[in-house]
């Protein structure tokens, strides 16, 4: 792709569909205030019946809510995965296994395709079972299923619980088990291909949060998220993005009408990259805020130098309806990393 047209490409379109609200998961807006509200964790299983949840290539008679057990109890169950899509956050639960249990949690997977590779899996497994004892280091509890693999030794025997604390922030995954640091991972670091499908760097941004069925029973507990995201309105359109800051800068921050030294990454809502300032010479964009789409206007004033930035903007925010072709389909949500090099 030239990337002189994507460049120009980021300069403010006009005539833009406008309207709506783009994305599940987000904090109200809070009157564009910079400091965003303080989050605290919310229930994904509700302790009744499967409600927020939704089957995915399996039986929806094999999983079975019971009081404070979220439990797959047949074969056959597939998937069990959020009916909303979230991109940044801490995710907490708890799961038991027994002798031999096999399972998994999903992270940023798409709507279609397998779920471990069209987005990403941390393994929930029995490590001392009899059947696994020739896996690879990356198919034990922990790992991000056959690609990065987890320090062992945190884990309970099959038959009592043990906790997960999942955070996905950015391209940065980190694994919590019972207290215990198990695996940290820059994921834009991985770019080797597991056979068939994308290799980490190139996979979603977003996507579903999974429960894994492998044949075996499995009973979750205590099942809730906190979004990093924040969202911010347009006053004008009244339409929302969101964002989260990966790294707070420290030098001087961007205002409405500056210039900064930009170094970013575009990519689609599949996770496909359609242009990086790093490529080529891996120089930084300069040029005003006020020549770029909306979401940027609106997305990186306040930043600091230093600071790196997530930004997921929705299409009116962006290419509208028409896309930017070939790059950019229409009606694209975009998901760019920012960081600020220099604040002129």
């Amino acid at each position: 792709m030239h990337s002189y047209r994507v460049v120009v490409g980021l300069m403010a379109v006009a005539g833009i569909a406008l309207g709506g609200v783009f994305i599940t998961g987000c904090a109200e807006a809070d009157d564009n205030s910079p400091k965003p509200p303080k989050k605290s964790f919310v229930p994904l299983y509700n302790g009744k019946d499967l409600a927020g949840w939704e089957v995915l290539d399996g039986n929806i008679e094999a999983w079975k809510a019971d009081g404070e057990l979220l439990s797959c109890v047949g074969e056959g169950g597939g998937w069990l995965r959020t009916d909303k899509m979230y991109s940044d956050y801490v995710l907490k639960l708890e799961f038991r296994v027994p002798p031999n249990g096999n399972s998994g949690v999903g992270l940023r997977f798409p709507a279609e395709g397998n779920p471990a590779f069209a987005g990403m899996e941390i393994q929930i497994l029995d490590d001392d079972g009899d059947e696994y004892t020739e896996l690879k280091d990356s198919q034990y509890s922990g790992s991000i299923y056959s690609e990065v693999a987890a320090k062992r030794g945190a884990l309970k025997p099959p038959g009592e619980f043990n906790s997960y604390e999942i955070t996905c922030k950015g391209p940065f995954i980190k694994v919590v088990l019972n207290g215990k640091t198990i695996n940290e991972a820059n994921i834009d670091e991985y770019d080797k291909a597991s056979g068939d499908y994308k290799p980490l760097r190139d996979r979603p941004r977003i996507g579903y949060i999974g429960l894994q069925s492998h044949g075996s029973r499995v009973d979750f507990r205590n099942i809730a998220i906190k979004d990093l995201t924040n969202s911010i309105k347009d006053p004008d359109t009244n339409v929302e993005m969101a964002y989260v800051d990966i790294v707070e800068g420290e030098g001087d921050a961007v205002g409405d009408g500056d210039a900064p030294a930009i170094h970013c990454t575009g990519r689609l809502l599949n996770g496909e990259k359609f242009y990086s300032s790093h490529d080529g010479a891996g120089q930084p964009l300069a040029l005003p805020l006020t020549g770029y789409i909306p979401g940027w206007q609106l997305g990186i004033p306040g930043m600091k130098a230093g600071g790196r930035r997530k930004l997921i903007i929705p299409y009116q925010l962006a290419y509208g309806l028409r896309g930017f072709p070939p790059s950019i389909p229409p009606k694209a949500m975009l998901v760019f990393d920012v960081e600020v090099v220099k604040v002129k």
